[in-house]
């Protein structure tokens, strides 16, 4: 039997200046039945120092290393060696408001659910802040929940129900199922491993709780552009969510409409933000979009202005849509320099 009710995971690296204030507003938490499991992935700063000074205070910090090897590497170390009920998991440049660990708890203790899903706070650097508050609120099956979500996802809080730091698992769950973050992954790994913990949870509650401030530093606002093989990875997630849907009879034609947009966008985007285009780069991408089941269909589907890279798409052609590649990558170089 656990004799913890929650872990808190949080993996660190080269955070020596944040990771103080993200474990004082842990420690300080007026729920104190928890376990706070913090991974170094072979920081190089005072990261090490600074949290051994939390654990020499604090028997429920505990201080573990590993050679660099990525953040959801870390996270798995934490789930290994996590005794709590539940999982809970921190960004080590976040912080969390007083009393957030209570509320979580009671409501885990009220509604037994397998997973919890609530709101985030986001805070700029301006301090600005912006509430996600879920659309979905109360008890849902898992036919229910993939049926409503989707919407809430991509269209209103883009992202909120794929995010890592707003969920309670419990930890019975991960370890029946084996559920662990894909450690080749660099893009999505949180959206990819809630996905598999969604196909395995048999109850859902999602409230608005909104004490989690996920603090956004300058370009970790989610903008930027992708290698096309990162966008091959976001594409892989979304078309792991549009088979979940369809495996769970949660594929209503409004889940089918979102996941159309998020991939026939994305399967654009990959050729219009393609970096160092080569003839091998384009038609390794072609050759992915007409082997993914869902992203020509979407492509045809997809309301744009790049009608001529949708039709050369459409039609698979390949040393067209290199030399289109090659003019767009000139056109953007020289309006940027127009600037």
């Amino acid at each position: 039997m656990s004799n913890t009710f929650i872990s808190v995971i949080i993996p660190v690296y080269n955070m020596a200046d944040r990771i103080g204030r993200c474990l004082d507003s842990i420690v300080g938490q007026s729920f104190k039945d928890i376990e706070i499991i913090v991974v170094d992935d072979g920081s190089t700063d005072g990261t090490a120092d600074c949290i051994k000074g939390y654990a020499s205070e604090d028997s429920r910090v505990k201080y573990f290393h590993q050679e660099n090897s990525g953040v959801s590497a870390a996270r798995n170390h934490g789930i290994g060696t996590a005794s709590g009920e539940y999982i809970l998991f921190i960004d080590a440049d976040d912080e969390i408001e007083d009393d957030y660990l209570r509320n979580i708890a009671e409501k885990a203790g009220s509604t037994e659910a397998d997973i919890l899903l609530w709101g985030i706070k986001r805070r700029f650097e301006d301090g600005h802040i912006e509430e996600w508050k879920p659309k979905l609120i109360g008890t849902y099956d898992r036919k229910a929940f993939l049926t409503a979500y989707p919407r809430d996802h991509y269209w209103y809080h883009k992202g909120l129900y794929g995010f890592v730091s707003n969920k309670l698992l419990k930890r019975a769950v991960v370890e029946k199922y084996c559920l662990r973050f894909d450690e080749d992954m660099v893009l999505m790994e949180d959206y990819d491993f809630f996905l598999r913990s969604y196909a395995r949870c048999e109850s859902f509650y999602c409230f608005p709780e909104t004490g989690y401030l996920y603090n956004i530093y300058g370009s970790n606002n989610g903008s930027g552009r992708y290698s096309d093989s990162l966008y091959r990875q976001l594409i892989g997630v979304q078309t792991k969510c549009a088979d979940l849907l369809k495996s769970e009879g949660a594929w209503t034609e409004e889940n089918e409409r979102v996941l159309t947009d998020a991939i026939g966008g994305l399967s654009l985007a990959s050729f219009l933000e393609m970096r160092n285009a080569g003839y091998s780069k384009v038609k390794t991408s072609m050759d992915y979009l007409w082997e993914n089941p869902y992203c020509i269909p979407a492509v045809k589907r997809e309301a744009t202005t790049q009608k001529l890279l949708k039709r050369l798409i459409i039609n698979k052609n390949v040393p067209m849509t290199f030399l289109f590649v090659i003019f767009w990558r000139l056109y953007l170089s020289l309006r940027s320099r127009g600037r």
